[in-house]
């Protein structure tokens, strides 16, 4: 995969002009300017980053994700008929590229657990090796959290945005939000009990059957 390497490009543009809006910038990419590109991909990547680490608990697939996301929006910027709306469209790319990891990731897990049924060695020998820190077990399970509520509560809670800027950015109604932060909540403890329960229950070592 190729990345955006937030080459310098400060070159091309004084001090003056780094402050550019997001819209100008925009239109400058949709031309085909590569540098202002980069000036939004260095303007928006720590916040797409954590945005996506927390859909998918975990940093690393995060930062895979993000490149995704920007090579994504590179091509199909051209297609965005409002640069205004940049910021809530490159945000919906994001939960589009969490949301078809995390199917690979279920369409991966059914093929492995029906390959690895009849073998209760092999699954005892990937059972729990070690105890998951609390911090671990929440990441476990807000990344279990359905999609949309996982992402109405890691920007509200986690990026601490208005419910304007979450209904924007997710294209849902303003008053949607609040239930969906609720509801979240309630999935993300039902989650967090039930894995925390599995992790107490969880036996030593290999049992017969």
């Amino acid at each position: 995969m190729a990345y955006w390497t937030g080459r310098s490009s400060s070159s091309r543009y004084d001090d003056g002009k780094q402050a550019l809006s997001v819209d100008i910038l925009v239109k400058r990419a949709q031309d085909g300017d590569q540098a202002a590109f980069e000036m939004l991909y260095a303007r928006f990547n720590d916040q797409i980053t954590t945005y996506l680490s927390r859909m998918v608990g975990n940093d690393g697939v995060g930062c895979e994700l993000t490149q995704e996301t920007f090579l994504k929006a590179w091509s199909a910027l051209p297609g965005l008929r409002n640069p205004e709306l940049f910021v809530r469209w490159i945000y919906r790319i994001a939960l589009n590229c969490a949301r078809d990891y995390q199917k690979r990731q279920m369409q991966m897990q059914t093929v492995t657990f029906d390959e690895s049924n009849s073998d209760d060695e092999h699954l005892q020998v990937e059972g729990p090796e070690s105890e998951v820190a609390q911090s671990e077990l929440l990441q476990l399970a807000l990344a279990q959290v359905s999609p949309l509520y996982r992402a109405c509560l890691i920007l509200y809670i986690i990026e601490d945005l208005p419910q304007r800027q979450i209904a924007e950015r997710l294209n849902i109604k303003e008053n949607c939000v609040s239930k969906y932060v609720s509801r979240g909540k309630e999935e993300l403890r039902q989650i967090y009990y039930q894995l925390q329960k599995g992790k107490d229950k969880a036996p030593s070592g290999r049992k017969g059957r």
